[in-house]
């Protein structure tokens, strides 16, 4: 692999690895903080592409209002989702697990259902164009949108986290829900907006896969969820600045391999790379955050 094909497959990678850790912010938000493993976030993903296609279908031309559709039924998944699988549940940890799986096979079967499970096709903003930066390496403008939207998002939730009033809620529910109540946080509403923050990154995710490929599936979201998990588990549960840490590393890791190796080395770097990673570290790279009570 000569230099400048080296280089590009570096910034494929990181472009990919953006939209991972996007995905693994948004598993975060509701595992790291509330101690929910949502199971349907890749379906909500899923939704999120989806919603732009029907956006527009139904006569809306602009990508970006389209967009905002699509994010728009994501939020609504992840607000339901909430409401139907979670609430009813709390305090059940692996009864709320199967739940919210159960919902998303359901969302992911009932999209292949209205769709004959065929890929449809995603317009895209733009044509992608090519700039040539030195010695013949050429980057797209598609990759330094994912990479820049990638970092916003970060720094977008650690604002949110720590500056707003709503994220501060989350974080004191992150130490303690009694504390939280003894303090006067309406507990089910910081709960439900954190849930609508997770789905509007999930939309935001499945809609820059789609736009990445051309094109979108009712699966797709298994498995870009799965490599949202090994970021999540690999960084750190709680951790935001170690998902895009981690999720940019492992863009670049599967990307080289299938440079290097082929295509079926992809999945076998993400999911090897974890259990070396716990076997050295339990509690991620990064370490966690957020939580001093677990349960089990």
């Amino acid at each position: 692999m000569y230099l400048p094909h080296l280089v590009e497959q570096l910034f494929i990678g990181i472009s990919t690895g953006a939209i991972y850790a996007i995905v693994a912010i948004g598993f975060n938000l509701v595992f790291g903080t509330m101690n929910v493993l949502n199971l349907a976030h890749g379906a909500t993903m899923m939704l999120g592409s989806y919603g732009l296609l029907l956006a527009y279908y139904l006569g809306l031309d602009n990508f970006w209002l389209a967009a905002v559709a699509g994010i728009g039924l994501a939020i609504i998944t992840g607000l339901t989702i909430e409401r139907v699988a979670v609430r009813p549940l709390r305090g059940h940890w692996w009864n709320t697990k199967v739940a919210t799986l159960g919902v998303g096979l359901f969302l992911e079967n009932l999209v292949a259902l209205i769709t004959a499970g065929f890929p449809k096709n995603v317009p895209r903003p733009f044509n992608p164009t090519y700039h040539e930066l030195f010695a013949g390496i050429e980057i797209s403008d598609v990759q330094v949108m994912l990479i820049l939207i990638s970092i916003s998002v970060m720094l977008g939730m650690v604002a949110f986290l720590r500056r707003t009033p709503a994220g501060k809620a989350i974080r004191v529910l992150a130490q303690s829900p009694d504390l939280a109540r003894s303090v006067g946080i309406n507990v089910d509403r910081v709960t439900l907006i954190g849930f609508g923050v997770s789905g509007m990154l999930a939309g935001v995710a499945g809609i820059l896969n789609a736009m990445t490929y051309g094109s979108t599936y009712p699966f797709v979201g298994v498995t870009l969820g799965l490599k949202g998990i090994v970021v999540l588990i690999v960084a750190g549960i709680g951790n935001m600045r170690g998902c895009l840490y981690v999720g940019l590393a492992l863009g670049i890791a599967e990307t080289m391999a299938i440079g290097l190796g082929g295509s079926h080395y992809r999945d076998l770097i993400a999911y090897l790379s974890m259990v070396l990673i716990l076997l050295v570290r339990p509690h991620g790279l990064f370490g966690e955050e957020g939580r001093v009570e677990r349960e089990v």
